[in-house]
C-alpha cells in the first residue's frame, strides 16, 4: 500500500584513492570507496564486481605510454615515461585495504549478487545510486564530530622540484585543503590566489614536465591536448564554496536568469542574464543550457544571432552538406 511507505537515508564514510577509468581516453578518478563495502568506479559495484572491473581494465592503476589522460574539469594530455607504483592486484588490495580500515569488523558489507541493474517493466534500471564525490572535513576527532562539507577539484601544485596532480578541496567555511600531495596543505582565498600568480599551482603542463600522481605513479606530458586556465580555475573556487553550502552556483543563477528572460523577453531581464552569464567561469559556460545546446542560446540572446554559427551540430551539419539545425530565441520587447 503506497500510503505506508516510507524512505531514510544514511551517510556512510569513505575514503578516496587515485586511480583511472579506461573508456577511450584513460580518466583520472578519486575510486570513493565506502565503508559498506561499496567502490564508486562510475557505477557503484561490490568487492568482486570491482575485482571484475580491474580484471577486465575497465579500472587501472596506470595509463600506457603515448595514451591520453583526461582529467575532469582540468585538461588532457599524451603521456610517455610512465613509472606506476601499482599492477591491477595492488590497487585490489588497496582497496580491500580502505575498506577494513572504515570498517575493522568487515560488518554489513553489500552484496550486489553479481549485477548493477534489474530489470523493470523491460527497462535496466540501475540498482545503485551513483553519488557525488562529498569531501568532508572534521573539527574535531570522534564519532560527533561536527562535519564541514567541501567540493572539489583538481590543479597541479609544485613541490619539491615536483610537479603534483593534487585535489583541491573547498569547504564551506571558505577552508582550502590542497590533497593528493606527500604533505596536506591549507589555505585561505587569498593565499590560494598568490600561490595561483607565483606559479606554484598552475592548470597547464607543457611538453616534457613531469607529473606526480601521489601513491600512483609518475609520467611526462608528451602533448598538452588542452587545458582550463588556471585563473578560470581560480573563479570558480566561490562556486565551489556556494555548492558546499547548498546555494545555487553561478551556472545555476544563470539558469535561472536565462529562463526568466524566455518567460518575460525584456532589455532588464537580458542585461540582468548578461551579468550571470559573464560571471559564470569560461569552462563551466557551456553547462547553462541544455547538453545539445550548450550555452549558444543565451550567447545567440546576448551577442546577436550570429553566435549560432559556433554551435557544434551546425559546424558538423554544414561539413556534411546537411540541412542546418536552428536555434530560436526571443527579442527583447520593445
Amino acid at each position: 500500500m503506497s500510503e505506508n511507505r516510507i524512505t531514510r537515508t544514511k551517510t556512510i564514510n569513505g575514503l578516496v584513492t587515485p586511480a583511472f577509468i579506461h573508456n577511450g581516453p584513460y580518466y583520472f578518478t578519486n575510486l570513493q570507496v565506502y565503508a559498506d563495502g561499496l567502490v564508486n568506479c562510475w557505477e557503484m559495484v561490490d568487492l568482486p564486481l570491482f575485482k571484475e572491473k580491474l580484471q577486465s581494465g575497465g579500472v587501472t592503476a596506470s595509463v600506457p605510454d603515448d595514451e591520453q589522460i583526461s582529467v575532469h574539469g582540468l585538461g588532457a594530455w599524451t603521456i610517455v615515461g610512465g613509472r606506476w607504483s601499482l599492477n591491477s592486484a595492488e590497487l585490489y588490495k588497496r582497496v580491500n585495504a580502505l575498506i577494513h580500515e572504515l570498517n575493522p569488523r568487515r560488518e554489513n558489507l553489500h552484496d550486489c549478487h553479481g549485477r548493477t541493474t534489474e530489470k523493470i517493466d523491460n527497462v535496466n534500471v540501475v540498482i545503485l545510486e551513483t553519488p557525488r564525490e562529498q569531501p568532508v572535513r572534521m573539527l574535531e576527532p570522534g564519532p560527533f564530530a561536527k562535519r564541514i562539507r567541501g567540493e572539489n577539484i583538481s590543479v597541479f601544485v609544485r613541490s619539491r622540484d615536483m610537479l603534483y596532480l593534487a585535489d583541491l578541496r573547498v569547504f564551506a567555511d571558505g577552508v582550502i585543503e590542497m590533497g593528493r600531495l606527500p604533505h596536506q596543505d591549507i589555505l585561505n582565498l587569498s593565499q590560494l590566489s598568490e600561490a595561483i600568480e607565483s606559479g606554484r599551482i598552475v592548470s597547464s603542463v607543457p611538453a616534457g614536465t613531469q607529473v606526480e600522481i601521489y601513491q600512483l605513479g609518475t609520467f611526462t606530458a608528451a602533448k598538452e591536448h588542452w587545458c582550463v586556465d588556471i585563473h578560470e580555475v581560480l573563479r570558480s573556487v566561490p562556486d565551489l564554496v556556494d555548492v558546499a553550502n547548498g546555494r545555487p552556483d553561478s551556472v545555476a543563477r544563470c539558469r535561472t536568469a536565462y529562463k526568466a528572460y524566455l518567460a518575460d523577453p525584456t532589455e532588464i531581464l537580458r542585461q540582468a542574464l548578461r551579468n550571470v552569464y559573464e560571471a559564470v567561469p569560461l569552462h563551466k559556460r557551456r553547462y547553462v543550457g541544455d547538453m545539445d545546446t550548450k550555452d549558444v542560446a543565451v550567447r545567440m540572446i546576448l551577442y546577436g544571432d550570429q553566435e549560432i554559427e559556433g554551435w557544434s551540430h551546425r559546424i558538423v551539419a554544414r561539413a556534411q552538406g546537411l540541412p542546418l539545425p536552428t536555434i530560436t530565441v526571443p527579442e527583447p520587447k520593445r
